[in-house]
């Protein structure tokens, strides 16, 4: 990871809250327990970001109706199925230059020094980002993820559901307004790939 956070003494105030945990959980593909992640995701927003959790409220009411196989569908209708949206951040950082390659394998040796299991998902995947931050020893190294990678990433998936109502969006956009709390955002990622 580049050094440009070095200077940054404090870390996000939410990495140690284990919100992003919370986010990477609802972010994921959907499983059986989608309601019960969604529920705690927008108890932990209530109590510390108000703002976020008007978004993310517009979230929860938009799976309300919905069976475990219609969130499974939107979700891989919004993002398997649109290459504009993959949830591997690279993609969006990088597009198909080689410096994506180098950002994948800084994550995985990170993830894998911290035992974050990777499954058969590529490192770069929003989820698997996201449990990056919540490792103890990763608060150095968080905001410069934050800032060089997710925010920007992030904001360029939303820019994609311009078009259409899509509960995802929300989710996103709620992520978004959390990362922001934290600090500026950068407009490009490292030019070396680095982060």
């Amino acid at each position: 990871m580049s050094n440009s956070a070095a200077g940054v003494a404090a870390s996000h105030p939410l990495v140690a809250s284990g919100i992003f945990g919370l986010f990477a959980d609802v972010l994921d593909y959907p499983g059986p327990e989608i309601s019960a992640q969604v529920h705690d995701l927008a108890s932990r927003l209530a109590t510390s970001n108000s703002e976020a959790v008007q978004v993310f409220e517009k979230f929860e009411s938009g799976l309300n109706d919905m069976s475990l196989g219609e969130i499974q569908e939107l979700y891989t209708s919004s993002f398997d199925m649109r290459p504009d949206r993959t949830t591997n951040l690279g993609c969006h950082l990088f597009g198909e230059d080689v410096r994506r390659n180098l950002f994948m394998a800084q994550l995985k040796e990170r993830m894998e020094a911290r035992r974050i299991p990777m499954g058969c998902e590529l490192p770069d995947h929003l989820s698997l980002v996201l449990r990056l931050l919540t490792a103890e020893d990763f608060e150095d190294e968080a905001r410069t993820l934050i800032t060089d990678c997710l925010t920007p990433a992030i904001t360029r998936i939303l820019s994609t559901f311009e078009e259409s109502p899509n509960p995802y969006a929300h989710a996103l956009q709620a992520l978004l307004v959390v990362l922001s709390a934290g600090g500026t955002a950068s407009s490009e990622p490292a030019a070396d790939g680095a982060i």
